[in-house]
């Protein structure tokens, strides 16, 4: 009887350290990407200086919009299906997973590849600098099929049981060899725009090949199980979930592409940095929810409503606090911190300002997102992604020709805080849950369950 207790404890001790270990593994990961993300978007504008860096950013808008296509949603759905294969032991079934996803992504990939090549002539971006655009364009389209691949392996790796590893497949490894590669390019004296983007095809094929090789490794033997899984079921799961996708990617890339539509390319440059620099106080969040998210699936099934409220709320208020000095730095002196990238970005200020403004609510109003999308309203929340898709969209067509990057900032940064104040409204009406209950002594709900 005790030897069986004991069992129990030293394997629910494993459980809880496994898990834990896991979870500090992702942080850590994440954490390391987004220092090492900033760190390369320094050394790309002190190296190219605004236009070069606008050139750069307006190609990977495009890269990564075509990688989101390629990828066709497999992505979510190939999370779901290995889960369950992984969790009953049904390696053949896994297998096939894995082998049909990148298939499917490599034909995919090769499909856009050659729709961007053949309409990239005709595509009225960059301005005063298109004909270099084009040229760049051409190197890094044969990054479309690596990048896509990059965040279906990672989440093979999460379906697993390895988080610590998907993250660092999904945000780390990548960024990592562009900031040394770009570190070697400089020391050898050919850092120029050509070889930078260059570079990141190198760095996104050997990432992709380094996850492969981790894959197996982790798994042996796994390449020779003949499982086999039904691709139509895989793809009528996954093609719904493209549709999300793209919603995001109106929403993340929106503002960039109109810009390259109305503006110079030194404008995208500094706008696109601008955007980075803000974007540090959403890793915050990103880092929390891959904690709570979880737990907020886990608390809902179980109906422990208070404590699923206490939850939303303390890791509200720890977001909140935790980005505050980051935001209040980014509000007083902007000009500082896009000193860091050169005397050509400084004039970026109040697109600094406005879009650190934006982040405010993100941050303020915690993870209701990822509260609807846990508790069985992932309804609402895409239809409040493809709202805020929209407004953003229409923000930029109408701000931008008129307003140029400031345009830009301002739409980004209200359909930003457009999209957390409705998920807010709609985690009070449909949770009864105050995320922003750690402002007051008592709760405030405006709903009901």
């Amino acid at each position: 009887m005790i030897v069986s207790i004991r069992k129990i404890l030293q394997r629910a001790i494993g459980l809880v350290n496994s898990r834990t270990l896991g979870v500090a593994a992702a942080f850590a990961a994440k954490a390391t990407g987004a220092g090492l993300l900033f760190l390369f978007s320094i050394m790309l504008a002190r190296l190219l200086g605004a236009a070069g860096t606008g050139v750069y950013f307006l190609s990977l808008t495009i890269i990564s919009i075509g990688a989101t296509i390629a990828r066709l949603g497999l992505d979510n759905a190939v999370l779901r299906f290995a889960a369950v294969a992984h969790a009953q032991g049904d390696r053949p079934t896994l297998a096939a997973l894995y082998r049909q996803g990148i298939g499917l992504i490599v034909v995919a990939g090769v499909a856009v590849t050659l729709f961007v090549w053949f309409i990239s002539p005709h595509l009225p971006l960059g301005g005063e600098r298109s004909a270099e655009l084009q040229a760049i364009l051409h190197v890094m389209l044969l990054a479309i099929i690596p990048t896509a691949l990059i965040l279906l392996q990672g989440e093979f790796f999460k379906a697993t049981g390895a988080p610590g590893t998907a993250t660092l497949v999904q945000v780390a490894v990548l960024p990592m060899f562009l900031v040394m590669g770009t570190a070697v390019l400089y020391w050898r004296g050919n850092a120029t725009l050509h070889n930078i983007a260059f570079l990141y095809v190198v760095a996104a094929t050997v990432s992709v090949l380094l996850a492969g090789a981790a894959w197996s490794h982790r798994n042996p033997g796994l390449w020779q199980k003949q499982g086999h899984f039904d691709t139509r079921l895989l793809l009528r799961t996954s093609l719904p979930l493209l549709w999300v996708a793209s919603m995001g990617l109106i929403m993340g890339w929106t503002d960039i592409l109109v810009l390259g539509l109305w503006t110079d390319a030194a404008t995208i440059g500094v706008y696109g940095v601008a955007t980075r620099i803000a974007a540090l106080t959403a890793f915050i969040l990103i880092a929390v929810n891959s904690v709570t998210a979880p737990r907020f699936a886990a608390l809902y099934a179980q109906g422990d409503h208070k404590s699923l409220q206490r939850l939303a709320q303390r890791s509200a208020g720890w977001m909140l606090l935790a980005a505050s000095p980051i935001i209040l730095f980014l509000l007083l002196f902007p000009g500082w911190v896009l000193q860091l990238f050169g005397a050509d970005f400084v004039w970026g200020a109040p697109l600094l300002r406005i879009l650190a403004l934006g982040q405010v609510l993100n941050v303020s109003t915690g993870s209701v997102g990822y509260l609807l999308m846990m508790t069985g309203h992932e309804r609402l929340m895409r239809n409040t992604i493809m709202l805020s898709a929209l407004l953003n969209l229409l923000g930029n067509l109408v701000l931008v020709p008129a307003y140029g990057g400031m345009g830009a900032a301002v739409s980004t940064a209200f359909s930003l805080a457009f999209m957390n104040l409705l998920s807010f409204v709609l985690v009070n009406k449909k949770l009864g849950i105050n995320t922003m209950g750690y402002l007051f002594r008592r709760n405030y709900s405006c709903g009901s369950r």
